[in-house]
């Protein structure tokens, strides 16, 4: 199966799902959403596939959503927050076990990514920023929930409310690999080594006991994510998410009016 912005490798047990826009660090758009999607569609169709290895061509694993994409309407955003949201909900429910191979950027909605892998495998390179409240806009995809189970709600807040940028050792001492690796060419190798640790435990109860472990951990998820819709979509025309947008990168002082 063929797609514009990503790739499904492998014909065994173990498949690799690569983000296929290097050229912009695998940023974010309408299509790679969609394109995750239908590639989660095809791998999950397929109870052949024990495993699958999330990661991204390049430089970079993925530096989130594409700030040059067009500007949407208030009904696209929210629209496009449900597609996102849809997406993230396949990915973190397959019921294939998935390892997300870290390396590079990760901004946005490419560290939480990760986050709805069963497991995460850094390289010394990765800069982890969740910048979203910090270009005004709050973090969707019904992905919250899952962050605050990978590493607590003090640190959520700390990553998401600050903004600040971590590297892979502090993420590690935060819990959110699985195992790092100290050469970045051996991190594919290492999550190929993992993924063989999968396929050696038995079908069944591997993908049972992945689904009653998300179900115990997340029963609450979904009782107000559906926000995330709305407040994407007011905050797409606000006058301090645009400020925010135009300072992020200049250091420029921030005055925000009432709203």
């Amino acid at each position: 199966m063929q797609f514009e912005t990503v790739r499904l490798d492998g014909d065994g047990p173990v498949r690799h799902l690569v983000l296929n826009r290097p050229q912009v660090h695998n940023a974010v758009n309408a299509q790679l959403v969609a394109d995750v999607h239908q590639a989660c569609l095809a791998v999950e169709a397929d109870p052949s596939v024990r495993v699958v290895i999330l990661r991204g061509e390049g430089p970079s694993f993925c530096s989130g959503a594409d700030l040059k994409a067009p500007r949407a309407t208030k009904t696209e955003a929210m629209l496009g927050s449900k597609n996102g949201a849809r997406m993230y909900d396949t990915l973190l429910n397959l019921n294939a076990v998935t390892i997300a191979a870290c390396h590079g950027y990760l901004i946005g909605g490419g560290a939480v990514f990760p986050a709805a892998c069963d497991f995460r495998v850094g390289a010394p390179s990765i800069k982890l920023t969740l910048n979203e409240v910090s270009i005004g806009f709050n973090l969707t995809w019904h992905s919250l929930p899952v962050l605050i189970n990978l590493v607590g709600p003090q640190k959520a807040k700390e990553m998401l409310l600050l903004g600040r940028t971590y590297g892979y050792r502090q993420l590690d001492a935060m819990g959110f690999f699985t195992e790092i690796v100290e050469d970045e060419g051996d991190l594919v190798e290492a999550c190929e080594r993992l993924a063989a640790e999968v396929v050696r435990q038995p079908p069944v109860p591997t993908t049972v006991s992945k689904a009653s472990i998300n179900a115990q951990t997340l029963t609450h998820a979904r009782a107000v994510q559906h926000m995330d819709h709305v407040a994407v979509g007011f905050m797409n025309f606000s006058a301090n998410s645009r400020t925010a947008r135009e300072t992020y990168f200049s250091g420029e002082g921030r005055d925000w009016i009432a709203e």
